[in-house]
């Protein structure tokens, strides 16, 4: 079965605490959905809410960027793995195993 999978890093504005705002984080599949704090901060006027990353090319955005590329990188693992081995996903779900909820662990 196919399904729906995204994710999407937006600011959260009305935080904002010396011209940065956090940086949040959004899971949706098949139209569920589960919300998620980055721990980032980043400038308004570095935030392109389109490309949900900052713009430009100063360490700031870069860094940024980086970080949000390997936070999307890690959820996309753990959302590929729950496909291949369950039968039914949800954002939930792969949250859970993003942030290490209900994992196995193995010694």
């Amino acid at each position: 079965m196919r399904s729906t999978f995204k994710v999407l890093f937006y600011t959260k504005n009305q935080s904002v605490k010396n011209g940065k705002a956090p940086v949040m984080g959004r899971i949706t599949i098949n139209g569920t959905q589960a919300g998620f704090s980055c721990k980032k901060e980043v400038s308004l006027t570095l935030w392109d809410a389109k490309a949900n990353r900052a713009k430009g090319k100063s360490e700031e955005a870069r860094t940024l960027n980086q970080e949000l590329d390997n936070i999307r990188a890690q959820i996309t693992k753990h959302y590929q793995y729950i496909c291949d081995h369950d039968s039914f996903v949800t954002a939930k779900k792969v949250y859970n195993r993003y942030v290490g909820f209900g994992e196995d662990y193995h010694t």
